[in-house]
């Protein structure tokens, strides 16, 4: 009776999995292709009927079902084709996800897509080829300090570096401690927005950097004793004004192309997005005004040698001046 009664409980379930494994508005099944499938993959028998009124029974909770005189599919699923290419594609280039967890996360998202969505998938083959980081605590380290993020504490970790034998090392004895505020994906790295507490600014960590990472029982910084932080975090604005992850504070920004860079439009929003000022100089040149960290602005403008100057802050003037003069010392 067990043998019987077990099966029957799970058929409306096993229904579901072979539609959302077998089906698609391109591959619909009939019932007699349901009863098969249902003998193959889980080797329950069943009748036409209970194949209908279990259908009928999915359509009632919402799945979206569709029944007709050529067929029988799953017509809408958790993730569309092109979200879950998205998805694959974020995982395969992301260098911090290693091999192993590489190949388990895309078989999950693959799996969503059911049988047929593995042929948008093929492009994912040889694992070697890509350039993969070997740090396995990734994730754990993202559990850990969402943890700490919940339960307001501290975390405590050690900060690495690559060495000349491509290992990583520590770069002191001694664990760093900080009170952790918020993660966030950037120029395809997660970092932990944080403060160490013998000072008053808010930092940004890389994850793939930290090791050993663990919660302390202390509590942590309110972070609206945080530098600039007291009306919270806003990872919108950290992503236009931090185009990379230096912790200074954002000022407003002034600067012009040359030599007909026109091009540096698409450039210049790529990096900082649409919350700018663009000022047609009328002849064949553009100014620009925006706010970010003159740290990172200063390596940002450099990438384009020629075809920007920077007219204020004069601070930042001054530094690429310098910057300019160092570099021609090292060319001549």
């Amino acid at each position: 009776m067990t043998e019987n009664f077990e099966p029957k409980k799970l058929l409306i379930l096993r229904i579901l999995q072979v539609l959302q494994e077998f089906s698609d508005c391109d591959h619909k099944l009939r019932q007699g292709d349901i009863i098969s499938l249902l003998k193959v993959q889980y080797d329950i028998e069943c009748e036409r009927k209970a194949v209908a009124r279990n259908i009928e029974f999915l359509q009632q909770a919402g799945y979206d079902i569709v029944t007709g005189g050529d067929g029988i599919y799953l017509a809408s699923r958790k993730f569309e084709p092109g979200e879950l290419r998205l998805l694959i594609d974020s995982v395969l280039s992301n260098r911090n996800v290693c091999k192993a967890h590489t190949k388990e996360l895309i078989k999950k998202l693959t799996d969503e897509g059911g049988k047929y969505f593995r042929n948008y998938a093929k492009h994912v083959t040889n694992l070697d080829d890509w350039q993969k980081d070997d740090n396995r605590d990734y994730f754990y380290n993202i559990e850990i300090c969402c943890e700490a993020i919940d339960t307001e504490r501290q975390i405590a970790f050690y900060y690495n570096y690559f060495d000349i034998d491509k290992l990583r090392r520590k770069n002191k004895p001694e664990k760093s401690t900080v009170s952790p505020y918020r993660l966030f994906l950037k120029n395809g790295h997660y970092y932990l927005a944080c403060n160490y507490n013998k000072h008053n600014n808010l930092v940004f960590i890389r994850l793939d950097r930290m090791s050993e990472v663990e919660i302390l029982k202390c509590a942590a910084k309110p972070l609206k004793q945080v530098e600039n932080c007291k009306d919270g975090i806003n990872l919108g604005k950290i992503d236009s004004y931090y185009p990379f992850m230096y912790a200074d504070t954002p000022t407003g920004i002034e600067f012009v192309t040359a030599n007909y860079a026109a091009h540096m439009i698409d450039n210049v929003i790529d990096t900082f997005g649409q919350n700018i000022d663009i000022t047609d100089m009328g002849d064949g040149n553009y100014k620009f005004a925006l706010t970010a960290t003159p740290r990172s602005m200063r390596f940002w403008l450099l990438q384009y040698g020629k075809y920007v100057k920077i007219l204020s802050p004069q601070s930042l003037v001054d530094q690429i001046r310098s910057d300019i003069a160092e570099m021609n010392k090292l060319y001549n």
